[in-house]
Order: C-alpha cells, then sequence, then structure tokens
C-alpha cells in the first residue's frame, strides 16, 4: 500500500471532469484524472485525483490531494478503528458459523443418505408384504377350495354311512324274515 492508500477499496469514482488535474499519463493516452477517496487508515475519508487509468491497470502514479488538509480528525480515525475491530469481530464470527454451517451441510447430507437407505429398505419389505400378501390370498382361496372339499366329502361319508344303514337294515330283514 502506498502512501495515498490506493490499494484500498476505492469507492466515489467520478471519471473524465474536464477541471480535474491533468495525470502524467494523458498527453499518451487522452485521460483525464479521476476523483477518489483514501481508506487507508492515516488518510481516512481524504479525497485525491489519480491516474485516469487506474481502473484499466495502467496507472502511471498520479496522485494530487482534492481537500489541501494533511491532518485527518482524531475522531474519524477512533471511529474507523472501532469499526475495523467489530469488522474483524464479525468476520471470526463468520468463520465459526461458515463452519458450522459446513458441519451442518456434512450432517444433513448424512441424514438424507440414511433416509434413502431406509427408504430403500422399507421399500423392500413392502414388497416383501405385498407378496407375503398375495402368497396369504392364495393359500386363502385354496384353503377355502380345500374346505369345500371336505365338505363335499363329509355330505358323501353322510350319504355312504346313510346307504349302508340301509343296506344293513334290508339284510337284517332279510335274515329275519327267512
Amino acid at each position: 500500500m502506498d502512501s495515498y492508500g490506493r490499494d484500498n477499496i476505492i469507492l466515489n469514482k467520478e471519471y473524465k471532469h474536464l477541471d480535474h488535474p491533468k495525470c502524467d499519463c494523458e498527453a499518451d493516452a487522452g485521460v483525464t484524472s479521476c476523483l477518489m477517496t483514501s481508506y487507508a487508515l492515516a488518510s481516512i475519508g481524504r479525497r485525491y485525483y489519480a491516474c485516469g487509468n487506474i481502473f484499466e491497470g495502467l496507472d502511471c502514479g498520479f496522485h494530487q490531494w482534492y481537500d489541501h488538509c494533511e491532518i485527518v480528525s482524531p475522531y474519524i480515525v477512533n471511529v474507523v478503528e472501532t469499526l475495523n475491530v467489530a469488522y474483524n469481530r464479525a468476520e471470526c464470527e463468520n468463520m465459526i458459523l461458515s463452519d458450522e454451517n459446513m458441519k451442518l451441510k456434512q450432517r444433513i447430507k448424512l441424514l438424507e443418505e440414511s433416509t434413502q437407505r431406509l427408504s430403500n429398505k422399507f421399500e423392500k419389505l413392502n414388497e416383501s408384504y405385498r407378496r407375503s400378501e398375495c402368497e396369504i390370498l392364495e393359500l386363502s382361496t385354496e384353503m377355502s377350495t380345500q374346505r369345500q372339499l371336505v365338505e363335499q366329502l363329509k355330505e358323501e361319508k353322510n350319504k355312504i354311512i346313510e346307504d349302508v344303514a340301509k343296506i344293513e337294515f334290508k339284510v337284517t330283514i332279510e335274515r329275519i324274515s327267512h
């Protein structure tokens, strides 16, 4: 950083005003100087003229103070230092929050993977349940058919017992009558 604070953030750019002083490279490039604001702590808030090619990377190094004030208010320096402390504190908090955010993202990823595994397992179990349900339905139908056959066989058995009883009765009657 040079003594004019040109490596700091530059705001309040005002290009090519006719009343701006001419920079050293103007004759070659046809560029006028631009009005800038210093953000260096030693000259915070002071306005100055800089080479008009500063944003194109062709800076000739031209610098001229706009306000001719050599002393910066101690109040302004104190405010800037306080803001710098607050900024640094915020940066630390941001780093902590970024770290926590990354950990939470990793945890979310693990939970999503676990959820996917459980979902796949549930689908397999659900498919197995559906197959079992179909098998149960088939067995139930087969059992119903078997019950009907058993009932038919019982009816046939009862008919045969009845027929045998009739035959035995006839045979007994014939024996008695002979």
